[in-house]
């Protein structure tokens, strides 16, 4: 996929200084800094979404897109915005762990840290920078907590707490919405109107549509 990681990385960066806190902003952004190059060399899953370089930037650009864009359609809702961006930008860092380089193969092989998880793995990298910072301890958790329970349920993959914050909610939505409907897009354009597709991590087939109507874009 064609995409300026570059560019894609300054958009992360902006929606880190959306942040009000300033211990929250400044962590985040050297997080970000820190693991720019394995944000950039590395896909966003071994199987199903953004399966190509820089996947994973990618896909953290566009759950943070997803969740500010929730935030704005529902700008009454009382949720705290700066635990939602942080969140959302680092909910998937420990798959920087996870996964080896991007390498064009057409397998993708684990760096042998499956036992322990993204969300573990992340939770940690996370809990190391936030130790720096004089911030209160149940606050720090409660950060924790958007990273360590983004996925919503116990799996391989999955969760190390079940959701507690709406905030945390958010994020997975967010992260659903991306992981559910970037692979379709290959795979639907294949197909013609009526038929049957089945996108790499969608449980069930899905139909095109038959509208006369209906135009692909």
């Amino acid at each position: 996929m064609n995409i300026d990681l570059e560019n894609i990385f300054d958009k992360c960066i902006l929606y880190k200084d959306k942040i009000k806190n300033k211990s929250l902003k400044e962590c985040c952004g050297r997080i970000l800094i820190d693991y720019k190059d394995k944000l950039i060399k590395k896909p966003g899953t071994t199987t199903s979404h953004h399966y190509f370089e820089g996947g994973l930037l990618y896909h953290t650009y566009c759950v943070t897109r997803n969740a500010i864009t929730i935030l704005e359609l529902y700008p009454n809702l009382n949720v705290d915005s700066d635990l939602v961006i942080f969140g959302a930008l680092l909910h998937d860092i420990g798959k920087t762990k996870n996964y080896t380089d991007w390498d064009n193969k057409s397998e993708y092989k684990y760096n042998g840290s499956q036992l322990l998880g993204h969300s573990y793995e992340g939770t940690h990298i996370v809990e190391n920078y936030l130790s720096e910072y004089d911030l209160n301890e149940e606050f720090k958790n409660q950060a924790l907590h958007m990273i360590g329970s983004h996925m919503t349920e116990f799996s391989d993959c999955g969760t190390l707490v079940l959701p507690k914050m709406l905030e945390v909610i958010i994020i997975h939505f967010a992260d659903k919405i991306d992981s559910t409907l970037e692979p379709a897009h290959n795979v639907i354009n294949q197909v013609g109107k009526g038929e049957k597709y089945k996108t790499c991590n969608g449980p069930r087939d899905y139909y095109k549509s038959l509208n006369p109507e209906y135009r692909d874009f």
